[in-house]
């Protein structure tokens, strides 16, 4: 089978004959071939990347770039974005007011850092509330097939929304901190800055449902060591379950990205209908075996990750780096729907050697 038909096997729950492997290689990439980084993504292929690709024969799926744009037929609202002097900077204005957030780059890490959050207080919600009414969506299904045909078989897209409502207050434009006291403190401003951040993201979904992506991604950075289950039921259930219940009206399939602590998370996606949690990482660096993971998420939820970062860099050695994957795709024979991935990423640190090693693991230990 080919790389991609494999992908496209486990979500459409047909048999292939070994677990397909997706990686996220641009964070590496950038800093291991010296790329320069800018928040604002990918504008066009990057023709290193779908080398990087081809040299490892890992399946491409995310951090390509989106595939539309947003703005506002509105000429008092805008939403912009800018880097200057290793300052990202997001920027929105209304007639409500202003707000903006500074994100700086760290070459060690190479990474941005939030050095101001978006939202400072549940007064400033209406500002965001205000965008959201107004933007509108235009796709860029060209770019789309201009990274699918120059990455042949091992292109497996996945379209991506905005973050949710709630995503985008706990983790990314006010910090944990902050949201946990607006949610305690101002639960009505919360709930309509997440009912007001949900509405634009489905008109989104319904703008991009005919295009040619098979699975989208909500990025959410989920984490269930902040956001517990009162909050998943209060704020998130409800969402994910009518992005799920649109894309299987039409044939296609979601995914969760989770990229934290997923006790509880994982069962929760699966009554939920989500199809896929990304960037699932067991032990060592959270709770849960893949054993676990399999017995906590039941048999049709796809887990797609498995290798944590203190595992792929140079923390761990190379038997310890094999016992790791070999773990996660021992999980297999519970349930077939299982994709071998980085628990997030590819970390930065990892060595080629270990990169290049993953084919032939999963040739050698993830067959059927």
């Amino acid at each position: 089978m080919k790389p991609n038909e494999r992908v496209r096997a486990v979500y459409h729950r047909q048999p292939t004959d070994q677990v397909p492997l997706i990686l996220d290689l641009s964070h590496w990439y950038k800093k291991n071939r010296h790329v320069p980084f800018n928040l604002a993504g990918f504008t066009q292929v990057e023709a290193g990347l779908v080398a990087l690709h081809k040299e490892i024969g890992a399946v491409s799926y995310c951090e390509m770039g989106g595939y539309y744009t947003l703005q506002s037929e509105d000429p008092t609202v805008s939403l912009t974005t800018s880097t200057a002097e290793g300052v990202f900077t997001s920027r929105i204005v209304t007639p409500l007011g202003s707000l903006h957030e500074e994100r700086v780059f760290n070459p060690d890490t190479y990474s941005y850092g939030i050095r101001k959050y978006l939202l400072e207080s549940p007064d400033e919600f209406a500002i965001v509330e205000y965008l959201m009414e107004r933007l509108t969506c235009r796709p860029k299904w060209d770019y789309y097939r201009a990274w699918q045909q120059s990455l042949g078989d091992l292109a497996y897209q996945y379209a991506q929304l905005p973050y949710s409502g709630s995503g985008y207050l706990m983790a990314r434009y006010m910090g944990v901190e902050a949201a946990v006291y607006a949610v305690l403190d101002e639960p009505e401003k919360v709930r309509r800055l997440v009912n007001a951040v949900n509405g634009c993201n489905l008109r989104i979904l319904d703008a991009i449902m005919d295009g040619p992506f098979e699975t989208l991604i909500i990025s959410d950075n989920y984490d269930s060591n902040v956001q517990t289950k009162e909050f998943f039921d209060a704020y998130v259930r409800d969402y994910y379950t009518e992005v799920a219940r649109r894309l299987h009206a039409h044939g296609k399939t979601l995914a969760v990205h989770v990229d934290g602590e997923s006790r509880g998370v994982l069962r929760w996606l699966a009554e939920c209908g989500v199809d896929c949690a990304d960037a699932v990482t067991p032990k060592p660096m959270f709770s849960a075996t893949p054993a676990e993971m399999r017995a906590a998420a039941g048999p049709d939820l796809i887990l797609s990750g498995g290798i944590p970062a203190t595992i792929f860099g140079p923390l761990a050695s190379d038997q310890e780096f094999i016992d790791c994957v070999r773990r996660w795709l021992d999980t297999r024979l519970a349930s077939p729907r299982l994709i071998m991935a980085a628990g997030d990423q590819v970390p930065t640190d990892a060595s080629y050697h270990r990169i290049a090693l993953l084919p032939e693991l999963v040739e050698k230990y993830g067959k059927y």
